[in-house]
């Protein structure tokens, strides 16, 4: 099965569907018709699919117990889009590999402090007027630098 990137949201081309009907056909013992309706019926329903999904498909009817007919259009197309969606979830990345563990509890692992400023003249808020009404503001906070968790968060390719 193929579960590469793009692969996973190009359409099954004819040919393509061809095999996969046929393999289905051949596992649950079933004659396709000799005019190849049946076939192209199930084609215009499940072409805009990608073939891996109706590769994983076929491969779940084909071990699916106690299954003795061909799966029905809505049948195969509801398999196919539940595999389809379980590629899309395997192929993602998360997008952090480890849990976050706070090792700062100044900043918790985010490096940023937050501060409060009383709106004195001698505050080190960065304003240089004076301010009579308090508020909070961040700075840098100091563990950047050696802050494992931050630095894998924030600096990851």
């Amino acid at each position: 099965m193929n579960t590469a990137g793009p692969a996973l949201d190009q359409p099954t081309s004819d040919t393509e569907f061809v095999a996969v009907f046929n393999r289905l056909a051949v596992a649950l013992q079933v004659q396709p018709d000799e005019r190849g309706i049946t076939q192209g019926v199930y084609f215009e329903v499940l072409r805009d699919l990608p073939l891996a999904a109706l590769e994983a498909s076929v491969e779940a009817f084909m071990c699916e117990r106690g299954r003795k007919y061909f799966p029905s259009t809505p049948e195969w197309r509801e398999a196919a889009e539940h595999a389809h969606g379980a590629q899309l979830r395997a192929a993602l990345r998360p997008a952090r590999d480890e849990p976050w563990q706070v090792e700062c509890e100044a900043c918790d692992d985010t490096g940023w402090q937050v501060r409060s400023c009383e709106g004195l003249p001698e505050s080190l808020c960065g304003r240089v007027k004076v301010h009579h009404a308090a508020h909070d503001y961040v700075e840098v906070c100091p563990c950047r630098a050696m802050n494992r968790t931050f630095q894998g968060h924030q600096f990851r390719r």
